[in-house]
């Protein structure tokens, strides 16, 4: 009767995820139709007058959110007055918005001075840019037609007089629905970014000391052999089972890939809820990340992070069914080294503030924890060779993925996710 419970009790946690992912895809192809009005901000001109959005109804905006102290946003401005003077007489207007501090009025002007800008500059020393557009850093802009929908954010420096951009400030000049050519990845430079981070962590949770001395037991569990028979390279028995093994390993993978998708869906859901809060949950999950890190690392520990859900697989049946539930109850049960990473990857999603983004880190997330798994479960004996060659620098995984968490902490407490943008374009540049 117990097992027969917990299983319908599987059955609708599965439903219910399949329905949240489902709906978070359709809901969000819909919005991506539906251009979003920008919000009536307001700042002040560099003579102290009080602006606003609404002052440039009828007009294309390119809106600039930067500051002095940022090389990015210095970098791109010149070509922001060419993208201007592109446009000079047409409908269009480049606005920049300044967030330097107050005080900093003369340095400002010099600085702008210096550099020959001449479009329309505010000043917004309160930063209240970062809650009315949902920034994370700068610099970032935004385009909006003349009726005043937002048209296409760029999240971090982009490039003012490529094709790309000119073609879409024509496109709402002209009233004219911008068509991309396919050069442009579907994900905008930061999420790929995210994505490789989120990959990243999947493979730090595959190598912490709570997953990667266990592998032989799974893969004991999923072909029914002793880990004495798997660890033999010639076994002709093995070899039998190595289809038996792939089938039940993807069983089991997909088990813990549904529960990590469904909590990504869910803290996303979340976070579209307190959409206004945005900024805040990015802060509070940044120091949520930092203590993590600081636990990973040894510093102090986290009592309830040491305790994990207990498992006798000798006891579960090894069909698929079986493997699949197995595989539900080691993503909802296993956090000793997989919570902090994956408590990292879930703040992510939370700050996206949407639904499919936090369904596609998890998704990405649970392939980099899944891909090796089946790999060492299907050639055990080269995972024993590997194993005994790391198992000594272990505790070293474990605090450099405290590290990074400390570091994407940092980023998300400051506001400056698209630094990691930065560093990719600086990168791939080079």
């Amino acid at each position: 009767m117990i097992k027969s419970k917990r299983t319908i009790y599987a059955i609708i946690f599965l439903f219910s995820g399949v329905m949240l992912i489902y709906s978070s895809f359709t809901v969000s192809n819909v919005n991506a139709e539906i251009p979003k009005h920008a919000p009536d901000y307001s700042a002040v001109t560099l003579e102290g007058k009080p602006v606003s959005l609404s002052d440039l109804n009828g007009k294309v905006v390119l809106i600039n959110v930067w500051a002095t102290w940022c090389e990015p946003c210095r970098e791109e401005m010149p070509d922001l007055q060419r993208l201007q003077n592109e446009f000079v007489d047409d409908e269009f207007v480049v606005v920049g918005v300044s967030i330097d501090e107050k005080g900093s009025l003369e340095n400002m002007k010099k600085f702008l001075q210096s550099q020959n800008i001449m479009y329309t500059v505010w000043h917004d020393p309160d930063d209240k840019f970062q809650y009315a557009f949902r920034t994370i850093g700068v610099p970032e802009s935004t385009l909006i037609s003349k009726e005043g929908l937002i048209l296409h954010q760029w999240k971090g420096a982009f490039e003012p007089m490529s094709e790309d951009t000119i073609s879409r400030v024509d496109s709402a000049l002209n009233n004219i629905k911008f068509e991309s050519d396919g050069s442009e990845n579907i994900l905008d430079a930061d999420l790929g970014v995210t994505l490789v981070v989120a990959f990243g962590a999947g493979l730090l949770s595959f190598l912490s000391p709570c997953v990667l001395p266990l592998i032989p037991v799974y893969a004991s569990f999923l072909t029914g052999l002793s880990v004495k028979d798997l660890s033999q390279k010639h076994n002709t028995t093995l070899q039998k089972h190595r289809l038996t093994t792939m089938r039940r390993g993807l069983m089991f993978v997909l088990g813990f890939s549904v529960v990590f998708i469904v909590l990504g869906s869910t803290v996303g859901y979340a976070g579209s809820i307190f959409l206004d809060a945005s900024i805040w949950i990015e802060r509070i999950g940044g120091v949520v990340l930092i203590a993590l890190g600081l636990h990973l690392i040894g510093l102090f520990k986290i009592p309830w992070l040491e305790r994990q859900l207990k498992f006798d697989l000798s006891k579960r049946t090894s069909g698929k069914a079986g493997t699949f539930f197995v595989g539900m109850a080691f993503g909802a049960g296993w956090t000793p080294c997989i919570g902090p990473i994956l408590a990292g990857i879930l703040t992510i999603a939370a700050s996206s503030s949407s639904i499919s983004t936090g369904a596609l880190l998890l998704s990405v997330y649970s392939a980099g924890l899944a891909i090796p798994f089946l790999l060492s479960a299907f050639a055990l004996d080269r995972f024993l060779i590997f194993f005994d060659r790391i198992k000594s620098k272990m505790v070293w995984i474990e605090r450099i993925s405290g590290l990074l968490l400390i570091g994407v902490g940092i980023l998300l407490l400051t506001g400056s996710m698209t630094l990691l943008s930065d560093f990719s374009n600086f990168f791939m540049s080079n």
